[in-house]
């Protein structure tokens, strides 16, 4: 059982898991007299409730911060599990933009759409995300069908999620060049006040 330290936290966490333990010997004082230490490598399988692996953002609705939390706890216990709950963070995220998941095509039937297939249209709305959208879709489709998950790359789709995130729910680059915009046409120079004349 660990406690969180943080002021105003204190939330209890259970960590299953194993150890190993490493005796070694260090020098101690000058008469070469040495001391036998031991050192312990600790491996969790299952930490409840799971740290937040990235910073989500506030506009994230229900059903995607749930899969992303879910994706979490996975992180733990089955690499491949949590690849695929990646991927369904994805699809629900697409659901969060607008996305449909169903479209008409040739035969006018209603035919429902791959993840593919949905990054493909945000692409046309919002370009951009293609390779990271790609990317979790690869990494989610070994851990689903292939039942594979590689720490590496499940750290780095965490990391590919969570500046997709910032960028299509918090807008992060738009607002940023929105702020750019106010001080080039203001020339870097503040409002003027009422009844102050704006020079150039």
């Amino acid at each position: 059982m660990l406690l969180c330290n943080r002021t105003f936290c204190g939330e209890v966490v259970t960590v299953a898991g194993t150890y190993s333990s490493h005796e070694h010997f260090v020098p101690v004082g000058e008469d070469d007299d040495h001391e036998a230490v031991t050192d312990y490598s600790y491996i969790p399988y299952s930490i409840r409730p799971a740290p937040l692996m990235i910073e989500e953002p506030k506009g994230l609705n229900a059903e995607v911060r749930t899969h992303l939390r879910k994706a979490y706890d996975l992180f733990w216990t089955d690499l491949a599990s949590c690849a695929n709950r990646l991927r369904i963070v994805v699809e629900y995220l697409l659901d969060q933009l607008g996305v449909p998941r169903e479209a008409v095509k040739g035969n006018r039937k209603s035919v429902r759409l791959d993840l593919a297939e949905r990054a493909s249209l945000l692409a046309v709305a919002r370009p951009g995300h293609e390779k990271t959208l790609t990317a979790l879709r690869y990494v989610g489709n070994a851990g689903s069908h292939e039942a594979k998950g590689e720490f590496e790359d499940i750290m780095d789709c965490f990391d590919l999620l969570e500046d997709v995130l910032k960028e299509l729910i918090d807008r992060r680059s738009e607002k940023l060049e929105e702020k750019a915009d106010r001080i080039i046409a203001s020339k870097g120079r503040p409002k003027p006040r009422t009844g102050e004349a704006d020079g150039n």
